[in-house]
Protein backbone atom coordinates (compact mmCIF):
# COMPACT_ATOMS: atom_id res chain seq x y z
CA UNK A 1 0.00 0.00 0.00
CA UNK A 2 1.39 3.39 -0.93
CA UNK A 3 0.94 6.47 1.21
CA UNK A 4 0.41 9.77 -0.59
CA UNK A 5 1.91 12.77 1.16
CA UNK A 6 0.25 16.09 0.30
CA UNK A 7 2.50 18.26 -1.84
CA UNK A 8 2.05 21.20 0.54
CA UNK A 9 3.46 19.14 3.44
CA UNK A 10 6.37 17.93 1.36
CA UNK A 11 7.13 21.50 0.32
CA UNK A 12 6.89 22.75 3.90
CA UNK A 13 9.32 20.07 5.04
CA UNK A 14 11.70 20.96 2.24
CA UNK A 15 11.56 24.67 3.13
CA UNK A 16 12.28 23.92 6.80
CA UNK A 17 15.23 21.70 5.87
CA UNK A 18 16.54 24.22 3.36
CA UNK A 19 16.28 27.10 5.85
CA UNK A 20 17.91 25.13 8.66
CA UNK A 21 20.77 24.09 6.39
CA UNK A 22 21.29 27.58 5.00
CA UNK A 23 21.06 29.19 8.44
CA UNK A 24 23.63 26.82 9.89
CA UNK A 25 26.09 27.61 7.12
CA UNK A 26 25.41 31.33 7.48
CA UNK A 27 26.24 31.47 11.17
CA UNK A 28 29.11 28.95 11.15
CA UNK A 29 30.76 30.22 7.97
CA UNK A 30 29.96 33.94 7.76
CA UNK A 31 29.94 35.68 4.38
CA UNK A 32 33.31 37.42 4.34
CA UNK A 33 32.56 40.01 1.66
CA UNK A 34 29.88 42.68 1.82
CA UNK A 35 28.61 41.61 -1.60
CA UNK A 36 28.02 38.05 -0.34
CA UNK A 37 26.61 39.29 2.97
CA UNK A 38 24.01 41.35 1.11
CA UNK A 39 23.19 38.46 -1.23
CA UNK A 40 22.90 35.76 1.45
CA UNK A 41 20.97 37.73 4.07
CA UNK A 42 17.17 37.56 4.00
CA UNK A 43 16.76 40.81 5.92
CA UNK A 44 18.96 43.89 6.18
CA UNK A 45 17.77 46.63 8.54
CA UNK A 46 19.01 49.85 10.04
CA UNK A 47 18.28 49.64 13.77
CA UNK A 48 18.08 52.58 16.17
CA UNK A 49 18.46 52.31 19.95
CA UNK A 50 15.38 53.54 21.81
CA UNK A 51 16.25 52.11 25.23
CA UNK A 52 19.26 50.47 26.82
CA UNK A 53 20.56 49.20 30.15
CA UNK A 54 24.32 48.73 30.36
CA UNK A 55 24.15 46.98 33.73
CA UNK A 56 21.79 44.33 32.42
CA UNK A 57 23.31 44.25 28.93
CA UNK A 58 20.02 45.03 27.21
CA UNK A 59 19.56 47.05 24.03
CA UNK A 60 16.09 47.76 22.64
CA UNK A 61 16.13 48.79 19.00
CA UNK A 62 13.46 49.92 16.58
CA UNK A 63 13.68 49.37 12.85
CA UNK A 64 14.56 52.73 11.31
CA UNK A 65 15.00 51.63 7.70
CA UNK A 66 14.78 48.43 5.69
CA UNK A 67 17.25 47.75 2.88
CA UNK A 68 16.20 44.15 2.15
CA UNK A 69 13.24 42.24 3.50
CA UNK A 70 11.31 39.00 3.44
CA UNK A 71 8.19 38.14 5.45
CA UNK A 72 9.34 37.17 8.95
CA UNK A 73 7.66 35.75 12.06
CA UNK A 74 10.04 37.82 14.23
CA UNK A 75 9.03 41.32 15.30
CA UNK A 76 11.33 41.91 18.28
CA UNK A 77 14.51 43.97 18.02
CA UNK A 78 15.60 43.54 21.64
CA UNK A 79 19.21 42.38 22.05
CA UNK A 80 20.70 40.81 25.16
CA UNK A 81 24.44 40.63 25.83
CA UNK A 82 25.50 37.55 27.75
CA UNK A 83 27.23 38.50 31.05
CA UNK A 84 30.07 36.05 30.35
CA UNK A 85 30.62 37.17 26.75
CA UNK A 86 34.18 38.17 25.87
CA UNK A 87 35.44 41.22 23.97
CA UNK A 88 32.17 43.14 24.27
CA UNK A 89 33.60 46.35 25.74
CA UNK A 90 33.41 48.13 22.33
CA UNK A 91 29.66 47.40 22.30
CA UNK A 92 29.13 48.89 25.76
CA UNK A 93 31.30 51.90 24.89
CA UNK A 94 29.19 52.50 21.76
CA UNK A 95 25.81 51.87 23.38
CA UNK A 96 23.49 54.87 23.78
CA UNK A 97 20.00 56.00 22.85
CA UNK A 98 19.80 57.18 19.26
CA UNK A 99 22.84 55.16 18.15
CA UNK A 100 22.34 53.07 15.02
CA UNK A 101 23.44 49.64 13.85
CA UNK A 102 22.88 47.49 10.77
CA UNK A 103 21.56 43.96 11.21
CA UNK A 104 21.97 41.28 8.54
CA UNK A 105 19.77 38.29 9.35
CA UNK A 106 18.18 35.06 8.23
CA UNK A 107 14.70 34.73 9.77
CA UNK A 108 12.16 31.98 9.31
CA UNK A 109 10.37 29.06 10.92
CA UNK A 110 11.68 25.73 12.13
CA UNK A 111 8.45 23.75 12.30
CA UNK A 112 6.35 26.00 14.57
CA UNK A 113 9.22 27.92 16.16
CA UNK A 114 10.54 31.27 14.87
CA UNK A 115 14.28 31.12 14.32
CA UNK A 116 16.81 33.74 13.37
CA UNK A 117 20.54 34.28 13.10
CA UNK A 118 22.39 37.44 12.30
CA UNK A 119 25.33 39.79 12.32
CA UNK A 120 25.04 43.26 13.80
CA UNK A 121 27.48 45.92 12.66
CA UNK A 122 28.02 48.93 14.89
CA UNK A 123 30.69 51.57 14.29
CA UNK A 124 33.87 49.62 13.49
CA UNK A 125 32.75 46.45 15.26
CA UNK A 126 30.43 43.49 14.82
CA UNK A 127 28.68 40.83 16.89
CA UNK A 128 26.58 37.78 16.04
CA UNK A 129 23.12 37.03 17.44
CA UNK A 130 20.64 34.17 17.71
CA UNK A 131 16.91 34.65 18.27
CA UNK A 132 15.46 33.35 21.53
CA UNK A 133 11.86 32.44 20.65
CA UNK A 134 10.76 31.93 24.27
CA UNK A 135 12.02 35.29 25.53
CA UNK A 136 11.45 37.09 22.22
CA UNK A 137 14.91 38.64 22.11
CA UNK A 138 18.17 38.28 20.19
CA UNK A 139 20.99 36.84 22.28
CA UNK A 140 24.54 37.90 21.56
CA UNK A 141 26.42 34.79 20.48
CA UNK A 142 29.86 36.37 20.43
CA UNK A 143 31.85 39.41 19.43
CA UNK A 144 33.01 39.11 15.82
CA UNK A 145 36.14 41.28 15.37
CA UNK A 146 37.08 39.09 12.40
CA UNK A 147 34.14 40.52 10.48
CA UNK A 148 36.26 43.61 9.87
CA UNK A 149 37.31 41.61 6.78
CA UNK A 150 33.71 42.06 5.54
CA UNK A 151 33.30 45.71 6.55
CA UNK A 152 35.15 48.12 8.79
CA UNK A 153 33.81 51.63 9.18
CA UNK A 154 30.99 53.77 10.53
CA UNK A 155 27.35 52.69 10.31
CA UNK A 156 26.57 55.73 8.16
CA UNK A 157 29.14 54.59 5.60
CA UNK A 158 27.79 51.03 5.77
CA UNK A 159 24.30 52.25 4.84
CA UNK A 160 25.61 53.84 1.65
CA UNK A 161 27.71 50.74 0.92
CA UNK A 162 24.68 48.45 1.23
CA UNK A 163 22.58 50.59 -1.08
CA UNK A 164 25.33 50.61 -3.70
CA UNK A 165 25.86 46.85 -3.47
CA UNK A 166 22.13 46.10 -3.73
CA UNK A 167 21.93 48.35 -6.79
CA UNK A 168 24.70 46.32 -8.40
CA UNK A 169 27.23 49.13 -8.41
CA UNK A 170 30.96 48.52 -8.35
CA UNK A 171 32.20 49.85 -5.04
CA UNK A 172 35.30 49.58 -2.91
CA UNK A 173 34.20 48.33 0.50
CA UNK A 174 36.27 49.54 3.48
CA UNK A 175 37.74 46.51 5.28
CA UNK A 176 40.43 45.77 7.82
CA UNK A 177 42.50 42.62 8.05
CA UNK A 178 41.79 40.89 11.39
CA UNK A 179 44.65 41.05 13.88
CA UNK A 180 44.50 37.30 14.43
CA UNK A 181 43.38 34.37 12.32
CA UNK A 182 40.66 32.56 14.22
CA UNK A 183 40.57 28.80 14.69
CA UNK A 184 37.46 27.72 12.73
CA UNK A 185 36.83 24.58 14.82
CA UNK A 186 37.07 26.54 18.08
CA UNK A 187 34.71 29.19 16.74
CA UNK A 188 32.20 26.56 15.58
CA UNK A 189 32.24 24.84 18.99
CA UNK A 190 31.74 28.13 20.80
CA UNK A 191 28.76 28.97 18.60
CA UNK A 192 27.23 25.51 18.98
CA UNK A 193 27.50 25.70 22.78
CA UNK A 194 25.67 29.04 22.87
CA UNK A 195 23.00 27.94 20.38
CA UNK A 196 22.31 24.82 22.41
CA UNK A 197 21.75 26.86 25.58
CA UNK A 198 19.73 29.58 23.85
CA UNK A 199 17.37 27.11 22.22
CA UNK A 200 17.40 24.67 25.14
CA UNK A 201 18.12 21.78 22.76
Amino acid sequence: MSIRVPTSLMLAGFVVTLFASRAEGYIHFPPMTMQKMCKDSFQIRLLKIVKHDKEKGIIVFESAETFKDRPSPITSFKHVIRPEAKDVKPIFDWMGNGKTAVAFTLEGMNRETPVGFGYVFIDRYCYSVDYNSEGKYWLLIRAEPGMSACFHGAVKELQETIKAVLEGKEIKVPVKEPLEKEDADKRRKEINDILKINRKD
